[in-house]
């Protein structure tokens, strides 16, 4: 890092300018705060009161005031659930808002990261899925997010469209803290053990998400998959977050009918990352890795 970073003073190379929506959320937080980290990327994080994507002309002036090379569009509706009877609002903030956007980036040449889901499968076959393999969303969310990515893909902009799974960080409200408080509150846990998936470590996609953006003109666009190596069910990922806190804390697991839901979650979640990978030279990682990362930046953030 410090030789790449030498190389860029003595090159004079500026920084690549990104707009980050979303910007107070789990993931633009964590693309804010990694930016900070590098200079090949200068990183703004927005959030709706700074650029309302619902709001067209709200997006116009957030661009041109800041001018960015790159957008990564982080700002999502994603309370799965409550997408079943708010289903306007959810259509508004995971389609009509990105093809808002998408169009807007097209008009000014700018290009345009847009982040998606595993849910856009549904219930698929029990192998790593690529990009290219058939989606059949199931409920309001996951259909949302399938059309949020049609008029990403469609819209003629330089996009890159990413879908990732079970995304957490080691701060904010997210699976791997809701775990750690349950397990203080009630000293034992009942985990799904029927969904498989991988965790995605957001400081490890967000670091990702920016090797991206930095490319400038080379960046990869259409439609890829990001993911660690390595697949857990929620009752694994639970037991190793435990292991990780030093918690002697008992997970029980139970099937998904135990906890039952307005919407249906897949069953199968498993993204074959290995073409954006390769394409990026990054190095295979293991979730338990991405995990690591995420219990360190805990515990610094706690001191």
């Amino acid at each position: 890092m410090f030789a790449i970073a030498m190389a860029l003073i003595q090159e004079n190379v500026p920084p690549i300018r990104v707009l980050v929506t979303g910007g107070h959320g789990q993931l633009g937080s964590r693309l804010v705060a990694v930016g900070r980290q590098r200079i090949d990327v200068e990183v703004v994080g927005l959030g709706r009161a700074e650029m309302d994507v619902l709001n067209p002309s709200s997006i116009s002036a957030a661009l041109d005031g800041h001018q960015p090379h790159v957008v990564i569009h982080a700002a999502a509706y994603t309370a799965v659930d409550r997408a079943e009877e708010d289903q306007e609002a959810a259509h508004a903030l995971n389609v009509v808002a990105v093809g808002s956007l998408a169009s807007a980036c097209r008009d000014r040449g700018i290009r345009l990261i847009h982040i998606s889901t595993d849910y856009v499968f549904g219930q698929a076959p029990r192998r790593p899925l690529r990009p290219e393999d058939p989606i059949h969303p199931q409920g309001v969310y996951a259909q949302t997010k399938a059309d949020g990515e049609r008029m990403a893909l469609s819209s003629g902009a330089d996009v890159a469209v990413v879908r990732v799974s079970w995304l957490y960080d080691g701060v904010g409200q997210n699976f791997m803290n809701t775990m750690l408080r349950l397990a203080k509150e009630r000293g034992a846990l009942r985990v799904v053990d029927d969904q498989m998936g991988v965790p995605t470590a957001a400081p490890v996609l967000a670091s990702g998400l920016l090797d991206m953006a930095a490319m400038g003109e080379d960046m990869p666009t259409g439609l890829w998959h990001y993911a660690h190596e390595g697949v857990t069910s929620w009752h694994g990922f639970a037991s190793e977050i435990m292991e990780i806190a030093g918690l002697d804390v008992p997970v029980e697991p139970v099937p998904t009918s135990a906890f039952p839901t307005a919407a249906q979650r897949p069953s199968w979640s498993v993204l074959d990352g290995e073409a954006l990978r390769v394409r990026m030279g990054w190095p295979a990682m293991h979730w338990k890795e991405g995990l690591e990362i995420c219990w360190r930046l805990r515990l610094k953030a706690a001191e």
